[in-house]
């Protein structure tokens, strides 16, 4: 049952789709004690509330489904969302990297940096994060966390020029192959209003672990493993 209850709680929008679901819940007891009714009633529409009855008591109909897609399948709608907008299919040969300002570089030869702090502290004095589906941003890893339902979590900053910008990130595929200190490619999928003390602007795919080397030719980074196949 922590696994089951876990997994339908662990977004802002999955708890507010558990409310809504215990608001049709409550709906739904109250009107089976009024009329006195067993659960298989419920499936004989002689039963069911009319129009002259309170709307309290119609509330059922439209909250239970509603929340039951908000908690329990928000993951679903999500997937759904993504097949339907072909999120998860990233081409990382179009132009979705965040851009650099180009070093000075006499012979353009790629830059390797000595680790991968030292590439992540090159690419905060350069980069500004999006917030928008399709884009890219350049982060490292500060985190990983292992839900109950055994998925993994990542806290991840972003670079993000003059500030700190913390994100949450997942990828149910290769969860497992991502560590702390990987700098990776993370995918903006929906923004959180964070009231803990990390303050986590959003929840978004990691797409891509990378290398800490940079092509100024290319103006891209080297992708050590593409976590979107």
């Amino acid at each position: 049952m922590k696994k089951v209850w876990a997994y339908g709680t662990s977004t802002p929008i999955q708890r507010i789709g558990v409310i809504i679901f215990g608001i049709g819940l409550i709906s739904l007891i109250s009107w089976m004690v009024k009329e006195d009714l067993a659960f298989n009633d419920l499936f004989d529409s002689y039963y069911l509330p009319r129009s002259r009855d309170s709307f309290f008591f119609h509330l059922f109909f439209y909250l239970i489904p509603l929340g039951i897609l908000m908690s329990w399948g928000y993951r679903v709608l999500i997937k759904l969302k993504e097949w339907v907008f072909k999120e998860n299919l990233v081409d990382f040969n179009q132009k979705t990297e965040p851009k650099v300002k180009q070093p000075q570089l006499q012979n353009h030869k790629n830059l390797h940096f000595k680790n991968n702090l030292a590439a992540f502290q090159f690419a905060t004095k350069n980069y500004i994060s999006n917030m928008e589906s399709g884009k890219l941003n350049f982060g490292l890893v500060q985190d990983v966390f292992q839900t109950q339902d055994g998925n993994f979590q990542f806290l991840i900053q972003l670079a993000d020029v003059g500030k700190t910008t913390l994100v949450s990130g997942f990828n149910d595929k290769h969860g497992d192959k991502i560590y702390k200190g990987n700098l990776v490619f993370w995918g903006f999928v929906e923004s959180v209003n964070d009231i803990n003390a990390l303050k986590i602007s959003g929840i978004g795919h990691v797409l891509a672990i990378l290398s800490p080397e940079y092509d100024p030719n290319q103006g891209k980074w080297i992708i050590k493993k593409d976590l979107t196949k």
